[in-house]
C-alpha cells in the first residue's frame, strides 16, 4: 500500500501531491488523450510530473501547463460525522483556461504556488483526491474561497492572487475588481443556495460570507455612492435592514444580513427594478449606514419643508405656534420615530440629544458607554424637542426649566416604557431619554448571573416568610433588575405584594404598584406606613433614603412582612453598618435583616474580537493575579461597535445573615469585623467573583480593576 493509502482525508490535504509517487491516478490533459498508470515522480521545482502508463507500459513525463486534473484512483470512506466541523462539504466550480467546467462538493481544499489540491465527495460517501494546477484554471470558486488562475509574479496583491471572502472589502474599486473578476460565480450563487445558507447562532459575518462564498464588506470603511440611494427607499432599507453599496453591470448590490435570503432578494428586485447581488455586512454597521446616509437626506427634507435657514441663533425667536407646529410636521415626527427605533433596535439603555454651538450630537448608551450615532443639523433642534415634548405630554411653551415626561411605545414586539428628562443649556435644550423594555427589562433569578450555591441561597431568602433583604450599589448597578427579578420570584407564592416606588419602572401584573409623589408630601415614610394598612405580605421599597424611612422598613420586617429595598453603599459588610449609622438600633438589624447583595454591573467581552489581554504589572500586583495568568478582552469590532463589549452581567457578593454574625452586630462593631466573620461563614467578595470570570475569559482584567472593592 502506498504513503497516500495510509493517510486519513486530513492528512492528505496536509501532505500534499508531491508525497504520492506510487499511486495510481488518472490524468485528464488539454490536448492529449487521457492517461491512466503509477504516480512515479511529482517535480514541483521542474514543474513536471512522470507517470508509468498501463496501457502503453511506458513512463510519460507531462509538464503541469498539460495537465488539467490529477485524480487519485484510491476512494476513502469518511468515518461516521467526519464530514461536520472544518470537514463540512463545500460546493466547487472551476472554470478551466479552455472554457471547460467541473463543479462538485469537496471536503477539505488546500492552495499552494502549483495548484488547487482537493478531496472530492463521491455520491457514495466516498472520498477522491484532485489536483487541479493553477496554470489550468482560469477561474476558481470552493466555499469561501475565490480566485484566478496561475498567480503572477506580485505575489499576494496581484489582481490574479486569490481572492479571501472572510477579509472585508473597504471601497467600491476593491469591490467591482472582485465582482468583475469572480462574476461567473457571483451571478448563479442565488441559484445555488440552500435552505441550510441561513445564518447560524455562533456564526460571525464574515463566516457567513465564507460559507456562502459573498463578499464581506466594512460599511464603516465603505465609500457610498449617494446616487445609489434612491434606488431603496429608507422605509425599505431601514425596515429589512439592507444597505444599497453600488450598480455593477446592470445588478444592485446591496449589503444584507443574509444574502441567501431569497424571498428578500425578490423583494428589493422588485423594488428596486434590477437585479440584485447581496453581500454581508454586519447588522450595526448597516443600521449606522443607513442613519448616517439616509438620516442626512432625511435632515435636509426637514430642513427644505419646515423652510428653516440657517442656524437657530441667526434667526428670530420661534413663537409657541410655530414650535408646536414644527414639532408635528410630518419630516420631524418622522425623524424623531426613526430615532427611537433604531435605539430600541440596538438595544439601548438611553438616548441622548446633546445640543452644541453648531450642531447637535445624537447618541445611544450601549452596554454602558455612550455610542456617538449621528449629528444633524441645529436648526431642527427646536422642532425635535418640541416632537419629544408632544410624545411626553410636556409643557411645550416651557424652555427654561427642566421638564420630565413618560411615554410607551411599542415596536414589532417590543413594548418600551420611556422616561423623559429635558433641561435647557447654554445651546439650547438637552434631551435623555431612558428606555425600558418591560419584556426584556424583566429577568429571573436564573438570568442574574448567579452561581448555582448563591442563586440557592438568595431564593431561599426571598421565601421567608419575614425580614429584611437590601440590594446595594451605586446608580446604574442594575439593582432595580435585581429587586424586580425577586419580585417574580416572589408572586409565586400566591401573596399580596405591594411596591413604593420612584418611578415605577415596570408594570407587573398582579402586583400594586405605587408611585412616590414628593409634591403633596407622598414620600417613601408615608407611603410605608399607609399600606401597612393594605394587608401586605410582600413590601417593596424603591430605596431607602432616610432615617424615618429606613425606620419603618424594619418595624415592618418585624411584623411579618418581607421587605426588599435598595440603599446606596459600596459593599454588603458596609451596608449593615450604614442601617446602624442612620439611626436604626443594632439589635433590631439583628432581627430584621435576612441578608445584603452587593453587586455591580460589568461588560462582557464582545466574543467576535476577543484577543489576550495586555496587563500592566501594578494592576497584576493590586489585584493578586499571577505573571503568567493570560486574561482576554474585546479588541473592538464592527459586531460590538468598536467598543470591544457586548452585554452586561452583574457581579456580586452575598452576605447571609447567620447565627454568628447576629452576634458580632453591637454599636461599636466595626465593617472590617462583619467582613471578616460573613468571609468566615462563607461570603465570596465582589472582587474574587470578578476575577472568576476574567479567568473564564467572560470579562477583562480591565472591568474587574474598575468594579473592585477595595
Amino acid at each position: 500500500m502506498s504513503k497516500l493509502l495510509s493517510l486519513s482525508p486530513a492528512q492528505l490535504t496536509a501532505a500534499g501531491a508531491a508525497g504520492h509517487a506510487g499511486a495510481e491516478v488518472m490524468l485528464e490533459r488539454f490536448d492529449a488523450d487521457p492517461l491512466s498508470g503509477e504516480l512515479c515522480e511529482f517535480d514541483e521545482n521542474g514543474l513536471r510530473l512522470v507517470i508509468h502508463d498501463h496501457r502503453s507500459g511506458e513512463r510519460s513525463e507531462v509538464s503541469f501547463e498539460q495537465v488539467r486534473v490529477l485524480s487519485f484512483a484510491q476512494d476513502f470512506h469518511a468515518a461516521p460525522g467526519a464530514a461536520a466541523g472544518k470537514g463540512e462539504a463545500r460546493t466547487y466550480h472551476v472554470e478551466f483556461r479552455d472554457g471547460g467546467l467541473r463543479h462538485g462538493l469537496c471536503r477539505e481544499v488546500r492552495l499552494d504556488a502549483h495548484g488547487l489540491h482537493l478531496l472530492e465527495c463521491g455520491e457514495d460517501g466516498s472520498l477522491h483526491r484532485l489536483w487541479l494546477p493553477l496554470a489550468a484554471i482560469e477561474r476558481y470558486r470552493i466555499g469561501g474561497m475565490e480566485g484566478h488562475g496561475q498567480p503572477a509574479a506580485g505575489g499576494a496583491d496581484s489582481p490574479t492572487a486569490p481572492v479571501r471572502l472572510d477579509r472585508p472589502v473597504r471601497d467600491p474599486d476593491q469591490l467591482s475588481k472582485l465582482l468583475s473578476a469572480h462574476s461567473y460565480f457571483l451571478t448563479g450563487a442565488r441559484q445555488r443556495r440552500r435552505p441550510n445558507d441561513a445564518p447560524r447562532a455562533d456564526e460571525s459575518p464574515a463566516e457567513l460570507a465564507v460559507r456562502l462564498g459573498v463578499p464581506f464588506v466594512d460599511l464603516k470603511q465603505f465609500r457610498i455612492d449617494e446616487s445609489v440611494l434612491r434606488l431603496l427607499s429608507e422605509t425599505v432599507v431601514r425596515e429589512h435592514c439592507v444597505f444599497p453599496l453600488m450598480v455593477f453591470r446592470d445588478h444592485l448590490v446591496v449589503a444584507m444580513e443574509n444574502p441567501a435570503d431569497i424571498e428578500l432578494i425578490k423583494l428589493l428586485h422588485f423594488v428596486s427594478g434590477m437585479s440584485v447581488e447581496g453581500c454581508v455586512a454586519e447588522r450595526g454597521a448597516i443600521q449606522h449606514a443607513v442613519d448616517t446616509w439616509y438620516g442626512a437626506r432625511e435632515d435636509n427634507a426637514a430642513l427644505h419643508d419646515l423652510e428653516v435657514q440657517g442656524s437657530q441663533d441667526g434667526g428670530r425667536e420661534m413663537s409657541l405656534h410655530e414650535i408646536e407646529r414644527m414639532g408635528k410636521e410630518k419630516p420631524v415626527v418622522r425623524m424623531v420615530n426613526h430615532i427611537l427605533t433604531d435605539a430600541i433596535h440596538r438595544n439601548a439603555s438611553d438616548i441622548h440629544i446633546r445640543p452644541g454651538e453648531d450642531e447637535v450630537a445624537l447618541l445611544f448608551r450601549q452596554d454602558g458607554s455612550l455610542v456617538p450615532i449621528r449629528r444633524f443639523n441645529k436648526a431642527l433642534l427646536a422642532a425635535v424637542v418640541a416632537r419629544i415634548k408632544i410624545i411626553g405630554r410636556m409643557n411645550i411653551a416651557e424652555r427654561r426649566l427642566p421638564q420630565d415626561g413618560r411615554a410607551r411605545m411599542i415596536e414589532g414586539d417590543a413594548i418600551v416604557d420611556m422616561r423623559i428628562s429635558i433641561i435647557p443649556t447654554v445651546n439650547g435644550e438637552s434631551v435623555v431619554i431612558r428606555l425600558l423594555n418591560v419584556q426584556t427589562g424583566l429577568r429571573s433569578i436564573s438570568e442574574l448571573g448567579f452561581n448555582s450555591r448563591d442563586a440557592e441561597r438568595f431564593v431561599d431568602l426571598l421565601h421567608k416568610s419575614y425580614g429584611m433583604l437590601l440590594v446595594t450599589g451605586p446608580t446604574g448597578s442594575g439593582k432595580s433588575t435585581t429587586l424586580y427579578a425577586a419580585l417574580q420570584e416572589v408572586r409565586k407564592q400566591n401573596v399580596n405584594i405591594i411596591t413604593v416606588e420612584d418611578p415605577v419602572e415596570y408594570h407587573i401584573d398582579g402586583i400594586e404598584q405605587i408611585q412616590v409623589n414628593t409634591a403633596p408630601g407622598f414620600t417613601f415614610a408615608r407611603a410605608l406606613r399607609n399600606i401597612l394598612r393594605h394587608d401586605p405580605d410582600v413590601i417593596m421599597v424603591g430605596e431607602i433614603r432616610d432615617q424615618e424611612t429606613a425606620k419603618i422598613a424594619v418595624e415592618s420586617a418585624l411584623t411579618g412582612h418581607l421587605v426588599l429595598s435598595t440603599l446606596h453603599t459600596n459593599d454588603a459588610p458596609t451596608t449593615v453598618m450604614r442601617l446602624i449609622e442612620m439611626g436604626v438600633e443594632s439589635f433590631l438589624v439583628k432581627s430584621s435583616l435576612l441578608g445584603v447583595l452587593a453587586q455591580r454591573l460589568v461588560r462582557i467581552n464582545c466574543p467576535h474580537c476577543i484577543e489576550p489581554e495586555p496587563v500592566d504589572a501594578t494592576m497584576r500586583r493590586f489585584l493578586g493575579v499571577g505573571e503568567d495568568e493570560v486574561f482576554h478582552h474585546g479588541a473592538g469590532c464592527e459586531a460590538c461597535n468598536d467598543t470591544g463589549f457586548h452585554g452586561r452581567m452583574a457581579v456580586y457578593e452575598l452576605l447571609a445573615m447567620t447565627p454568628e454574625l447576629r452576634e458580632i452586630l453591637r454599636p461599636d462593631v466595626s465593617a472590617d469585623e462583619v467582613r471578616e466573620r460573613a468571609r468566615a461563614e462563607g461570603m465570596v467578595a465582589l472582587t474574587e467573583n470578578a476575577l472568576k470570570l476574567a479567568r473564564e475569559g467572560r470579562i477583562s482584567l480591565a472591568e474587574v480593576y474598575r468594579v473592585r472593592l477595595e
